[in-house]
């Protein structure tokens, strides 16, 4: 009787040991339990985790409590995907991720413009945002009539990147550039050009005058080439051109009288008893003839052509006394007697 007293207790607790309980169980990333749960777990309870919000679960989601030890946890939880959100014609998509809680960009090529949402993200039931949006061509008004001139092609709009060309009228030049396009700001770029009439001055030049080039009108890059006349030196270019603004360029020069550093010198002849001077030697511009008379005749500037010479108008100026030789004794007048000279050209000239 008393023995099997004692196994009886000790029956007992051994059950007691295999009934222990369990604590709350630890699940795997990104899940967790749908209930607020107890403390603790009988023996054979059963607990179910769940994927939290954009995961999806994979593998059976149940563990068991089994003598206060949770079987192993199968459960996995991985992001959802949204994939790929479409296309957008003359658009980017830039993608961080296709997964859930990546964003997506979207950007407009050159020249176009976005309308509607530009950025979304991956939710648990796909893209979150709306609508893809539109990239629509940028387009430019008209650009202002063109004043002497006038634009082809001609439209109420253009879109990007549209050209335009410039015409200008006869006789006007055109200043700036032909052609303008509509760039992605919805400007025309450059800036239109304008219609100008160019035309320049005679080119005048105190003793200068035309050499070669072109004549009046002078319109513009027209080009002429000057020159001095003799006994003048240029300063300045001698090609000229008519430039934009009706001026020549580089600037019309200047002509200068020639100068020379070299000084002039006299030649002394003397007059014989006929009366017959013969010509100077070439020793400078000026000469003086003796008269043997207590006279002597200065003459100027002396040119010499075909052989025969000239004289400028002679003077008579008071002569120092000298020596008479040479003269006869009663042809020698008194000092204060008049002289009557007559110059002519010796022979072989005229």
């Amino acid at each position: 009787m008393d023995v099997t007293y004692v196994l009886l207790l000790s029956s007992l607790g051994l059950a007691q040991v295999i009934a222990q309980d369990c604590l709350i169980p630890v699940g795997g990333n990104n899940m967790g339990f749908k209930d607020d749960l107890p403390q603790t777990f009988p023996n054979g309870t059963k607990v179910s985790f769940e994927c939290n919000v954009g995961y999806n679960p994979a593998g059976s989601p149940s563990i068991t409590c089994t003598n206060g030890t949770w079987s192993p946890v199968k459960l996995t939880c991985e992001r959802k995907s949204c994939g790929s959100a479409g296309e957008v014609e003359n658009g980017d998509l830039n993608y961080e991720g296709t997964e859930f809680g990546d964003r997506l960009v979207v950007t407009c090529k050159t020249g176009y413009i976005l309308v509607g949402v530009s950025q979304f993200t991956c939710g648990k039931d796909g893209w979150l945002g709306g609508r893809l949006p539109v990239c629509e061509a940028v387009a430019c008004d008209a650009p202002p009539m063109l004043t002497n001139g006038d634009f082809s092609p001609v439209s109420d709009s253009y879109n990007y990147p549209e050209v335009v060309l410039y015409k200008c009228q006869k006789d006007y030049t055109m200043n700036g550039s032909s052609s303008s396009s509509c760039s992605k700001d919805g400007t025309f770029k450059p800036a239109p050009p304008t219609c100008i009439r160019v035309q320049c001055k005679d080119p005048d030049v105190t003793n200068g005058e035309w050499m070669s080039g072109a004549r009046p009108p002078y319109k513009y890059k027209s080009a002429v080439t000057l020159q001095c006349i003799p006994g003048y030196n240029m300063n300045g270019a001698q090609t000229q051109r008519c430039e934009l603004n009706s001026q020549w360029a580089p600037g019309l020069p200047t002509c200068e009288l020639t100068t020379t550093t070299k000084r002039p010198t006299t030649t002394k002849k003397t007059i014989d008893d006929s009366g017959t001077v013969d010509p100077p030697e070439n020793k400078g511009n000026g000469m003086a003839i003796g008269l043997g008379l207590g006279l002597t005749v200065l003459i100027g500037s002396v040119l010499t052509v075909l052989g025969c010479y000239f004289c400028g108008v002679p003077a008579c100026i008071k002569e120092k006394k000298r020596s008479r030789r040479g003269f006869p004794v009663n042809a020698a007048p008194s000092a204060d007697e008049e002289v009557a000279l007559s110059v002519r050209c010796a022979a072989r000239y005229t």
